[in-house]
């Protein structure tokens, strides 16, 4: 082993000092001293490498392993310097880049966990609103609505606000078509309608929308005339009840029509008298129907809008809705909304009661006359405590419905007397070939036919009994009998303003049925007739001028009215009364 240069010159110098503190005799015996130590030493080292020999090649390859594991790690090392370091530095680098944004959503998803309650609350305010609209909650719709909207409308609101806000104007917009629904179900009372249109009012339904146009187009009438959305709640409010109301009174109605275009004869106005039954009690159903559905329609309407208006409620703030409230126009700031409200409310009174009105008015012109005058009283009893019943309202239409019942009751008079025809007609066929001895009166009085008094000028009879005479001729009994039992039924309800119409259509058919009579006693008044029938034709003339048409006419005007007949005045408008021209005929030619 070599001995670095500083090692021996130091113990060099301590071995001089060491020396120079000897005597002489120690200086002198030293070199002998040093030679006997370096063969003692010589014999150690020689010893030693005999017997360690193994540890000193071991030391050796060890040194030499050494060496070359140093030069390996520094060779190593440079590498890791220069090569591998600079490489994990850009790996770590575009770590750092990838894991940026995971890092980044980790940390949203941690936010979202931290505020889960709140999101949820919020997530749910869809179903929340959903619910309370279609269990009818509107009040907490509404609620919710407000409060959704003002947290939508904060600056720093995020984005999941605006489709939550989204999903609420959808519900809302469901609430606004339910609530206009209710005013259009049937049956709905008082109550619910007032719930619903209190809440269309809250919702300002019928307000302008962001882009200034009015739900529906109905800002303005004619572009110039703004509306109120009072006004159009108002509409929108008689527009469902109406609808209800006609579609309870339709099925009635079409009944009515098919029981009348079912059973038409050929002249098209007579029906059987079990179809007359069925469509008077139709008509009773229809009357009933209408006047709980009309009466609801304005007591409804006078409540919710006129003493809602007369009594202004205080304004409440705007709740939540998806329309924001029309600008005011300068020309109508200076009024109060409730008094325009209620002056237009009130306009629409002339205008809806007699719309109401044609429901019924309609039916009743078109179908009472199709009916007989035995079922005529008790319509006229259900359309009077209908009427009167209205009068409480202030709709008193108890006029109208006596000028109806009044042409009815004169239409089906007209028919029915002129159903009864003439006299001829019931001989029709082989009856009207026949002699006036073979029909007109009874076989034993064709001898001896009674025409004692027939030469007065009055009949001393009662107006309510038929003259006796005209039970010896059996046809004029017959048709004096069907005149009668057209009054009877008229004496139940008689009007008094149609007598002048009934007594002129009863001269007409009397005229025209004496005109027939006539025209067939003409054949056995001349050269073909025997003495016999002469004088059966000149009797049943006779008592039919003089004693069957004075009879009738003194029935229907004193009989039934209770007026003197002499008071009846010209029945002939036209100036061609076909009963003066049939009564001079038979003076001219029974003469």
């Amino acid at each position: 082993m070599s001995v670095e240069p500083s090692s021996s010159t130091s113990s060099a110098t301590a071995y001089e000092a060491h020396l120079t503190s000897l005597s002489l005799e120690a200086l002198l015996a030293e070199p002998n001293s040093l030679q006997t130590q370096a063969h003692h030493l010589t014999s150690s080292l020689t010893s030693l490498t005999h017997t360690s020999y193994p540890t000193f090649l071991s030391v050796h390859q060890s040194t030499d392993a050494l060496s070359a594991s140093l030069t390996q790690l520094s060779g190593s090392l440079s590498s890791l310097v220069t090569t591998a370091l600079p490489a994990l530095q850009d790996a770590a680098a575009a770590w750092h880049t990838r894991t940026t944004a995971v890092l980044h959503e980790r940390s949203k998803a941690r936010l979202v966990l931290d505020q889960h309650d709140k999101l949820k609350d919020l997530l749910d305010v869809s179903l929340f609103i959903d619910s309370c609209v279609r269990n009818g909650h509107y009040q907490e719709a509404l609620s919710i609505s407000n409060h959704i909207t003002s947290l939508a409308s904060r600056p720093d609101a995020p984005a999941l606000m605006g489709s939550i806000h989204t999903e609420v104007r959808l519900a809302v917009a469901q609430m606004l078509v339910a609530l206009l629904g209710t005013l259009h179900e049937p049956g709905r009372k008082l109550p619910a309608l007032w719930k619903a249109v209190n809440f269309l009012r809250k919702m300002d339904a019928f307000s302008e929308d962001e882009e200034g146009d009015a739900l529906g187009g109905l800002g303005t009438v004619d572009g110039e005339k703004p509306v109120s959305s009072e006004d159009l709640l108002i509409l929108a409010f008689l527009t469902g009840r109406l609808a209800c109301m006609t579609a309870t009174l339709d099925p009635i109605y079409r009944d009515i029509h098919r029981l009348i275009d079912v059973h038409p004869t050929a002249n098209g106005t007579r029906m059987t008298e079990h179809a007359k039954e069925d469509v008077a009690r139709h008509l009773k159903k229809y009357i009933d129907t209408w006047r709980e559905g009309a009466y609801d329609i304005v007591t409804q309407f006078s409540t919710i809008f006129l003493e809602y208006q007369s009594h202004p409620q205080p304004i409440s703030p705007t709740p939540s809705k998806t329309i924001p409230k029309p600008p005011q126009h300068s020309n109508l700031q200076s009024q109060p909304t409730s008094s325009r409200a209620l002056a237009s409310g009130r306009s629409l009174l002339p205008v809806l009661c007699p719309h109401l009105l044609s429901y019924l008015v309609t039916p009743l012109q078109e179908s009472l006359s199709f009916l007989s005058l035995t079922l005529l009283p008790s319509l006229l009893t259900q359309l009077t405590y209908c009427a009167t019943a209205f009068t409480r309202i202030g709709m008193d239409f108890r006029a109208i419905i006596g000028n109806i019942v009044s042409k009815a009751v004169a239409t089906i008079v007209c028919r029915d007397l002129n159903d009864v025809g003439s006299i001829i007609n019931e001989g029709k066929g082989a009856a009207a070939s026949k002699r006036p001895s073979e029909w007109l009166i009874l076989p034993n009085l064709v001898d001896s036919p009674p025409s004692s008094f027939l030469d007065t000028t009055e009949v001393p009879t009662p107006v309510h009994i038929p003259p006796q005479i005209l039970a010896s001729y059996p046809p004029l009994a017959r048709h004096t009998n069907a005149f009668l039992g057209v009054f009877n039924a008229l004496r139940l309800l008689a009007p008094v303003g149609i007598m002048q119409v009934l007594a002129a259509e009863l001269d007409k058919v009397l005229g025209k049925g004496g005109s027939e009579l006539i025209r067939y006693l003409k054949k056995f008044l001349g050269e073909q007739g025997t003495r016999k029938d002469e004088r059966i034709a000149r009797a049943v003339g006779d008592a039919y001028f003089k004693v069957l048409v004075p009879f009738l006419r003194r029935a229907l005007v004193e009989g039934v009215y209770g007026m003197d007949i002499a008071s009846l005045g010209d029945t002939d408008e036209d100036g061609c009364d076909p009963l003066r021209k049939a009564v001079a005929e038979w003076e001219g030619v029974g003469s």
